[in-house]
């Protein structure tokens, strides 16, 4: 499908931000290491308000991420970085997408979340985390990026913020590969060049008949890699970096260095989310995994969490080791919600939840005084 107009990108004032060499720096060439934070919402709210099970939200699912106010308060822990989360259908206007919450509309809501990011003097990160094949709607986070859609998707978004040196494009959030058809290659070379999948993630969402999928749903679909992503966003004139992340849900990045991906700008990332009891998630996996991969090109975790309910007993081990390694970190989520893991804040104006709330705030104070 052609992609759609996008929204012009208004400049970030001062703010840049590329690759050189196996660090990221700013327009003036000083190292920058990304600490920040996630901001959810905008990948599922303009999705659950606009399709059959419609909840009556709405693109920032009556959150204040419109508000100057948010960003200030992120800023406030002395972030540098925001990541936002982006719904494939929803900015490109298919599948059913109430046109109130999807298309030009979902697309100007995204652009007013990154001016305010950059008045706020802060880095956007862009990452596509919902997505589906075919006429599937957009309901939750797939294996891999879709042939179908995703293409397209980057194309357009890569074309509304080519002129925008202050994002970084984050292609696809969590891969996994469960899916593979039979007789399909393993999963670091679908997750380089794309491959059949069998099964799309429908989770359990009502449609317009009333009936109600599984968790998943047959059929046969084709993948898009990281390559054809990288080459979306470059053919579409955008020479930002390119966070790529790794498979088993971004934590595994064994595979990372012998599947590179190509990318004529030069402008690589390693992407990495890093959460307690993930498959590398002691030091001795960072040393022999990581250390490697961050020898070559940045590498940067879009995700991180730790307990609230609890002690903190993972990030005060892991984001120390970080800062020693020059490899940046986001804290999932600055999102005021009543979880017992993986929430920063109590409310929107920026009060840490305990343990790990208050953790991550010291952490980044301390690191960028």
């Amino acid at each position: 499908m052609p992609a759609p107009a996008p929204v012009p990108a208004p400049g970030p004032g001062g703010l840049a931000i590329r690759v050189s060499g196996n660090h990221l720096v700013d327009g003036s060439g000083n190292t920058v290491q990304l600490r920040g934070v996630d901001l959810s919402g905008t990948e599922f709210s303009c999705i659950q308000g606009g399709t059959a099970s419609s909840r009556g939200w709405s693109i920032y699912g009556g959150q204040p991420l419109d508000q100057p106010s948010t960003y200030a308060a992120i800023a406030s822990w002395h972030a540098n970085v925001v990541r936002v989360p982006l719904n494939e259908d929803c900015w490109l206007g298919i599948n059913g997408v109430n046109p109130g919450y999807g298309g030009a509309t979902y697309r100007a809501a995204i652009q007013t979340e990154i001016s305010l990011i950059h008045a706020a003097g802060m880095y956007a990160m862009l990452d596509l985390h919902w997505s589906s094949p075919g006429a599937f709607a957009a309901y939750a986070q797939q294996p891999m990026a879709d042939a179908d859609h995703s293409v397209a998707f980057w194309a357009s978004v890569a074309s509304a913020y080519k002129g925008d040196p202050a994002v970084v494009f984050d292609l696809f959030n969590e891969p996994f590969f469960y899916y593979i058809a039979s007789g399909g290659p393993d999963q670091w070379a679908c997750w380089l060049t794309g491959c059949t999948m069998n099964q799309v993630v429908t989770a359990g969402q009502v449609a317009a008949d009333g009936s109600t999928t599984g968790y998943t749903t047959s059929a046969t679909w084709q993948s898009a890699g990281m390559q054809p992503l990288i080459d979306a966003v470059r053919g579409a004139g955008a020479t930002q970096p390119v966070l790529v992340n790794g498979v088993d849900w971004a934590n595994d990045l064994s595979g990372w260095l012998a599947h590179r991906p190509t990318d004529p700008a030069g402008q690589l990332v390693a992407g990495w989310h890093s959460y307690p009891k993930q498959g590398c998630s002691d030091p001795s996996c960072w040393a022999s995994v990581i250390q490697p991969i961050a020898a070559s090109v940045p590498v940067v975790v879009g995700e991180t969490g730790d307990s609230v309910c609890g002690g903190v007993a993972y990030d005060n081990i892991f984001l120390p080791w970080a800062d020693a390694h020059g490899v940046g970190y986001m804290g999932w989520t600055w999102n005021p919600w009543q979880y017992c893991d993986n929430v920063l804040v109590k409310d929107w104006a920026g009060t840490p939840t305990a343990n790990y709330g208050q953790y991550f705030h010291d952490h980044l104070v301390a690191a960028r005084p």
